[in-house]
């Protein structure tokens, strides 16, 4: 069993954190850092589509269009996801928060145009992606 090492970036107390952060955190811990990420982004944001005439993914698990820009936002600063506290304690992630927070992003974008590029396309519904 892997040690998940106290987090440097969040002075949170573990058990402020959902069952569901936990799970991931313990679950990415000890896989290098991309794979960590891309495990956690699939825990959380599970995209099954691309917008035909947009650039917006299909968020299964909050069941919207997401935007790149959202995207970041809510996996790097939203609390209730949180990627970078949750794959803190995979095995060649950064000690210091700032370089893991960047690290986390390089690799949450590289995962989104990924994605852009790969997933079926699907029509948009009636509504805008958010941004």
């Amino acid at each position: 069993m892997v040690e998940v090492k106290r987090d440097h970036c969040d002075p949170r107390p573990l058990a402020n954190r959902s069952m569901r952060q936990r799970n991931v955190r313990r679950h990415c811990a000890g896989m290098p850092l991309r794979k960590a990420v891309r495990s956690a982004v699939r825990a959380y944001f599970h995209f099954t589509h691309r917008a035909a005439r947009s650039k917006a993914l299909w968020c299964e698990t909050e069941r919207v269009w997401l935007g790149s820009q959202t995207f970041l936002h809510w996996a790097l600063c939203d609390a209730d996801i949180d990627v970078p506290w949750s794959v803190a304690a995979a095995c060649d992630a950064p000690e210091e928060s700032d370089e893991l927070r960047a690290a986390v992003r390089d690799e949450l974008a590289a995962y989104w145009a990924c994605q852009a590029a790969r997933l079926p396309r699907m029509e948009l519904p009636h509504w805008l992606p958010l941004p």
